[in-house]
């Protein structure tokens, strides 16, 4: 016959197995879907750049099994990995993810626990009003109103890249909003890099780095890539070997490089430009003037343009990139 405490020490016992049980199949669970068969595990940084790979593919693309894909990876991700530095844009993926597959109950989640756990983090302003389409489109105006209003009115947004757009959709009915921004007043699809092909080249006048002026335009005459980058990215990274060898092979054929950076501060860009010896010109859009433009969502991205100023081929990477600056350079200079 068990005494009363013989029972609750028991009772604790059995409790412990079941919590232990739970963490082993847990753990195997997340080693499962981060690795393929016969594979080693992948390290954060790989798998953020797998995801990131998959969002690449998908900027050119609506397939919804690649979709699907980028879903599952990024939910595993933010499981597995939930301090890591990238872990915003993650959920931004997520989010997107689910609102192209028209999950917009689960996407509304996933911006919500973005903004709620990560507030002061780089994705939770292009979340704001993702989100914010995401209550229009399932009927929660008042929602969206507030969350636009955010972005109008709060000094950290208000002077950013998505306050005009909060403001157009503020203006409209609540009936005429869908959740779609191409519905917006005044505003119009984004573009798809492709589309931007055999089009003028957007021209702009900035700031360089270095508090040089810089602008398309006074490149008229040379081939141009404008390569969109980030330190913080690994694709970019591992890239710059390719960008690196292109120019040095044709620098000299007049063909230059404007490295567009989308670095939270210039201290790594500066770093790394140091220590690779990268000698081209660089911009700071750290408030998205020239991304916008060129509608840039992921990076690494790349637009080639020719000396007439017409953009003639995006997003080359590897042996490519270097193939086509050739063909054009060779092009330019019979001109």
């Amino acid at each position: 016959m068990f005494s009363r405490n013989g029972t609750t020490e028991a009772n604790r016992w059995c409790y412990l197995i079941i919590v232990l049980t739970g963490l082993i199949v847990f753990s195997s669970c997340v080693s499962s879907t981060l690795n393929t068969p016969g594979s080693t595990s992948m390290t954060d940084n790989e798998a953020y750049a797998e995801i990131k790979a998959i969002a690449g593919k998908l900027e050119n693309s609506n397939d919804p099994a690649a979709y699907e894909m980028l879903v599952e990876k990024s939910a595993v991700f933010i499981n597995a990995y939930p301090k890591y530095k990238r872990v915003d844009e993650v959920y931004y993926l997520l989010g997107t993810g689910l609102m192209q597959l028209d999950r917009i109950e689960k996407g509304i989640e996933v911006f919500e626990e973005l903004i709620r756990y990560y507030p002061a983090a780089d994705y939770v302003e292009p979340s704001l009003l993702t989100l914010g389409l995401a209550y229009d489109k399932a009927g929660e105006h008042e929602k969206a109103d507030r969350l636009y209003e955010k972005l109008v009115n709060h000094t950290k947004y208000r002077a950013g890249r998505f306050s005009d757009v909060a403001q157009q959709l503020l203006e409209q009915d609540w009936d005429a909003r869908t959740g779609e921004l191409a519905d917006a007043a005044g505003a119009s699809a984004s573009p798809n890099p492709s589309q931007f092909i055999n089009s003028p080249a957007l021209d702009f006048q900035v700031t360089g780095l270095k508090g040089e002026t810089l602008s398309l335009s006074q490149y008229r005459g040379q081939v141009v890539l404008l390569d969109f980058w980030a330190t913080w990215c690994p694709p970019c990274i591992a890239e710059m070997p390719n960008v690196k060898a292109t120019y040095a092979k044709y620098k000299d054929q007049k063909f230059e490089i404007i490295g567009i950076s989308l670095d939270r501060s210039t201290a790594p860009l500066e770093a790394y430009i140091a220590s690779q010896g990268i000698t081209w010109r660089q911009y700071w859009d750290n408030r998205g003037r020239i991304s916008n433009m060129y509608n840039v969502r992921a990076i690494p991205s790349t637009f080639l343009i020719d000396g007439a100023g017409i953009i003639r081929r995006v997003n080359l990477r590897g042996p490519a990139l270097e193939m086509a600056v050739g063909e054009l350079v060779r092009e330019n200079l019979e001109n």
